[in-house]
């Protein structure tokens, strides 16, 4: 293994296991299987549970359910942030600089969460049905999907500019990077994490199809903005040969 693979495995595999983690909480604390409990107009923010919804809505709750729910979705899409962040940084700096990129994203993201939440429920006390909201949702998301501000959200998403190596200006940059790179993150991503919290039901399970749509765009290089069907074909093409390679070895067998 070559160290440039080590270092991928160093940053991925923490990553995924977080990850991991936070999906099973998220199932455990919201099983999908239970009954949904909260009527329309409110939002269902995985985590909380049906019991968390009925009880007034804490800020303790929601606080609870929005991190795991961020943490869930959004922490494969910080690798290559992190992995940036530790090849522009020297070696006694490099958790320093992960850890400003992680807090910065993460506050991004927490604003932009509060956001997404308060713009659904609006969406669902302003809808007379649950399915009129998850349409308007699926409009908004679709129509994004195809303009040219999200191709540019996913360009600008994939930029590594330089860090400072020392001082006050090292912790700036991590910081600037990982609130940027958040930034962008966001702008791609809002509208289909808007669909996961309309939805009714089921919700986990809209959730992950979401998250991992999210997870397999950066796969596509940047493109020039304009309006279009943007589907991940380069991830398809990449597990198409990846198929034909396993069927090759056990043909040879």
């Amino acid at each position: 293994m070559t160290p440039e693979a080590r270092e991928r495995r160093r940053i991925r595999t923490p990553v995924v296991a977080v990850t991991a983690l936070a999906w099973v909480l998220l199932v455990l604390a919201d099983p999908p299987w239970s009954a949904p409990g909260a009527g329309h107009g409110a939002v269902m923010v995985p985590g909380m549970g049906h019991a968390g919804h009925e009880a007034g809505r804490s800020a303790t709750g929601l606080a609870i359910g929005g991190l795991l729910m961020l943490t869930a979705m959004m922490a494969p899409l910080l690798i290559p942030a992190i992995r940036h962040a530790r090849v522009r940084s020297l070696r006694r700096r490099r958790g320093r600089a992960v850890a400003l990129v992680v807090l910065a994203h993460a506050a991004v993201w927490a604003v932009g969460s509060a956001l997404l939440l308060a713009v659904a429920s609006w969406l669902r006390a302003g809808t007379a049905q649950d399915a009129q909201a998850v349409l308007a949702g699926l409009v908004v998301a679709v129509t994004w999907q195809a303009s040219p501000l999200k191709q540019t959200c996913l360009n600008r998403h994939c930029a590594t500019p330089p860090l400072a190596c020392f001082g006050w200006r090292a912790d700036r940059d991590s910081l600037r990077f990982g609130a940027t790179h958040a930034a962008w993150c966001l702008g791609a991503c809002w509208a289909l994490m808007l669909v996961a919290l309309l939805v009714p039901a089921w919700h986990l399970a809209v959730m992950l199809l979401v998250s991992g749509w999210m997870w397999v765009e950066p796969f596509d290089r940047p493109a020039r903005p304009s309006w279009r069907l943007r589907l991940p074909l380069r991830f398809l093409r990449i597990v198409a040969l990846r198929v034909r390679s396993v069927r090759k070895q056990v043909a040879a067998a």
